[in-house]
């Protein structure tokens, strides 16, 4: 049938924020991360899933049964990387529990502080501002909340003073250097036109270009005195030029041109005016450090990591009765975000490529990440982890051709699947999920070997 998608979807309240971060489990306390977000501010966060299923172990045995055993040991490799990938570790890092603790401020210290957290997201993560600049640095004890708070307050006012400062001065030094090369560009391009009229032309001239003042231009017309002037001629006269735009600007380097004009009643065109314009210049961005993984402070009991082998094993020993497979999960390479641009505007859906946009949020969410944690010196306690580990029961006819022509019950084929998969996350024997004794039994009756008595001894 028709694959079912699957989207992972995160979503912030209104002066709220979090660190998304996706990747796979590389051990029973390691996260190896592949990509983080931060998402803030009502945003949606919308990832696509890909899913791409393992072949069972039966069907894998049967598939390199005619290989050399090197290239057996190589498939073997490969398939155990592939059911390492399979386990999805997904984190999720709350950001003002853990500013607080960097900070130096008691727990719910910043609970009420909007644009105070606000401001200290932004120094962390637009300027990379240590975090030395901006924690508490009092010298009282006994120190109230409401004090440490307005001694942070204090320290990022500072340093955002700071940054200003810089800003203005270089928009007006960036200003500066643009009006000295305009008017270096006008200076050096610009010259006026003087149409001499040659009097072996009658009613007409050839007119050649000579130097004159730059913001000046003018017109003479040496006519034979014998030779009437035409009328345009006379009422050409000297001008002068008020703006640089009414200049017609030349190129020093190339040399004069020669124009013609016609001798009719036609009118004069506008001559076009170009002007030469220094290109922006463009800005570097700083490179940015990644780190490589998020080291959790608190282990699990379970070793998730070992869950696809376990349920590998369980599947091959009850292979008559499951189809399943194991499953692996990846992140799609396009994504989209529902953002709010301000309170009162309505939410607009962006798509985020992974070239472009989610590589930016990706290194965004890293240098926070970074600074949050003090380059890995300060434990992340703040933090949840959540782990998948995706299967997928394969029907390879629908449920009426399984009913009739294979004689399956689909439903009993379900039921398998749910205990194999419970028991191998759970670490317990398959019987002691079931609560009710009749069902028990039941099952019991259609799965003798998973029920048995020795194997929940087992």
């Amino acid at each position: 049938g028709e694959r079912q998608s699957f989207d992972l979807i995160a979503r912030a309240r209104q002066f709220s924020s979090f660190l998304l971060v996706v990747g796979t489990m590389a051990g029973p306390d390691k996260l190896d991360p592949k990509d983080a977000i931060i998402v803030q501010n009502k945003d949606e966060l919308l990832i696509p899933l890909i899913l791409d299923e393992i072949p069972t172990a039966k069907e894998f045995k049967d598939a390199i049964q005619s290989l050399s055993p090197e290239q057996q040991r190589f498939a073997q490799a490969f398939r155990s990387m592939q059911l390492g990938s399979s386990v999805m570790g997904i984190s999720v890092i709350q950001i003002k529990p853990q500013l607080e603790t960097l900070l130096g401020l008691p727990d719910d210290a910043l609970t009420k502080e909007m644009k105070l957290t606000q401001d200290l997201m932004e120094l962390f993560v637009e300027y990379q501002v240590p975090s030395d600049l901006l924690s508490y640095d009092g010298i009282e004890v006994n120190a109230s909340p409401k004090e440490k708070v307005e001694n942070v307050r204090e320290h990022v006012k500072a340093v955002s003073d700071v940054i200003d400062e810089a800003k203005t001065k270089q928009l007006k030094e960036q200003t500066r250097r643009a009006d000295m090369a305009h008017e270096a560009s006008i200076a050096n391009h610009q010259r006026v036109m003087v149409f001499d009229r040659s009097p072996d032309v009658r009613g007409g001239g050839t007119p050649r270009v000579m130097a004159s003042s730059p913001s000046t231009f003018s017109y003479e017309a040496a006519m034979d005195s014998a030779s009437p002037a035409p009328p345009h001629a006379r009422r050409l006269a000297k001008m002068s030029s008020p703006a640089p735009e009414a200049m017609i600007a030349m190129s020093c380097a190339a040399p004069s041109p020669q124009m013609s004009m016609m001798a009719d009643s036609a009118p004069t065109s506008t001559p076009v005016l170009q002007s030469n314009r220094p290109s922006s210049s463009a800005s570097t961005l700083p490179q940015q450090h990644v780190p490589t993984s998020v080291k959790l402070s608190e282990k699990g009991d379970v070793d998730f990591t070992t869950v696809p082998q376990i349920l590998n094993c369980a599947i091959e020993e009850h292979s008559g009765g499951a189809a399943l497979r194991s499953t692996t999960v990846k992140l799609a390479d396009d994504w989209r975000r529902n953002r709010l641009e301000n309170l009162l505007s309505k939410p607009k859906e962006t798509l985020l490529h992974a070239a472009r946009e989610i590589k930016t949020e990706r290194n965004k969410a890293y240098d926070l990440l970074d600074a949050l944690s003090r380059s890995g010196s300060l434990p992340i306690a703040c933090s949840e982890l959540h782990v998948i580990v995706s299967v997928t029961h394969c029907f390879e006819k629908d449920v009426i051709e399984t009913v009739i022509q294979d004689n399956v019950n689909p439903v009993e084929k379900l039921e398998l699947s749910t205990l194999l998969v419970g028991a191998a996350i759970h670490g317990v024997p398959a019987h002691r999920l079931i609560r009710d004794d009749s069902e028990l039994l039941r099952l019991k009756g259609s799965f003798p070997v998973l029920l048995s008595d020795k194997a929940n001894e087992e």
